[in-house]
């Protein structure tokens, strides 16, 4: 950051603007940081630099960090969420707990065998076929476990994936992706 003293304002990045901007911020130490859409824009290097240095101010000197973003993964890694949908508090809980109770969990096969369609008919399992894999939808971990353990000939090549805060706050304030309209 040294480079950046004497260049105006006006002829650094938004980036380095950013990060100018979080510095100042914390120049009198402040117990509280409030950081509204603090990412925003950032490419995904300078995205994970700034959250591995808020990060590190967490652990070091218990600043806690009041935060607004539309980047549901950056929600995914702090310790709350509430989530606002026209004002109102839709939700709220531990990424885990949002996760849990909204998210459903996936199963994602990457070899596409006899074994496979016959355990998505006789489950009556909700699979879309993409182009490198099929995507199994379960409701729960648990649940992947025991399609798992009952028939393993059907998943020779897989990968248990636990639902994305994406999906939670879709599920939450019943938007939907394209247009953000009612479901």
């Amino acid at each position: 950051m040294s480079g950046l003293l004497k260049r105006p304002l006006g002829k650094l990045s938004g980036g380095q603007r950013r990060r100018i901007d979080i510095a100042r911020a914390l120049l009198h130490k402040p117990k509280i940081l409030i950081l509204d859409e603090p990412t925003t824009g950032l490419d995904p290097q300078t995205r994970r630099m700034v959250w591995n240095c808020i990060g590190r101010l967490r652990r070091e000197t218990g600043l806690t960090v009041f935060l607004t973003t539309h980047y549901m993964e950056e929600a995914a890694e702090a310790d709350y969420v509430v989530i606002l949908d026209g004002g109102r508090v839709a939700a709220s809980d531990t990424p885990v707990g949002l996760k849990n109770a909204y998210a459903s969990d996936f199963i994602r096969v990457y070899e596409k065998t006899p074994a496979l369609a016959e355990l998505i008919a006789r489950e009556g399992l909700a699979a879309e076929e993409r182009r490198d894999y099929t995507l199994i939808e379960v409701p729960s971990v648990a649940e992947a476990k025991r399609l798992l353990l009952t028939c393993p000939d059907a998943f020779p090549d897989f990968e248990v994936e636990k639902g994305k805060m994406d999906d939670v706050f879709l599920k939450v304030t019943g938007k939907r992706l394209e247009g953000g309209k009612d479901a």
